[in-house]
């Protein structure tokens, strides 16, 4: 069970900006706090560079014992089919490694895309970043 006392210890933050010729660019804040990571993502998810630098992001993550991962997509307003394999493949490692995905107001265009896809119902969905690491307190 993860308390959520536990989560005010071991703090590290980076930020990345990724791009490629055609303009298209990701940036991601990275905030981890004990076992629960927090990625805001800002721009477009899109094939290529940004969906290599999400991965690159979340490998290293739960590679370094973060298996709760929330993913901030208030400031996505875009992704691609890359981008929804990503999301989704984050999900599957997470949840291999005894972890979760939740997300933290998903955009009008990414709560659409993820439920016509049939994905969205697989995270949990929650208004705040707060409310997203609490919920994973009864876990």
């Amino acid at each position: 069970m993860l308390g959520v006392s536990t989560l005010t210890t071991a703090t590290s933050c980076c930020k990345a900006n990724s791009g490629v010729e055609n303009g298209e660019t990701v940036d991601l804040d990275v905030r981890q706090n004990g076992s629960v990571c927090t990625l805001k993502l800002k721009g477009r998810l899109v094939s290529g560079e940004p969906v290599n630098q999400f991965e690159s992001a979340f490998q290293s993550a739960l590679a370094s014992g973060h298996i709760f991962l929330i993913l901030d997509l208030e400031a996505l307003p875009y992704l691609d089919s890359s981008g929804i394999g990503s999301v989704v493949n984050s999900l599957r490692m997470a949840t291999k490694l005894g972890g979760n995905v939740k997300l933290v107001n998903p955009s009008s265009f990414v709560s659409k895309t993820f439920k016509m896809v049939g994905i969205l119902t697989l995270f949990g969905v929650y208004q705040s970043e707060d409310d997203a690491v609490a919920a994973f307190g009864g876990s």
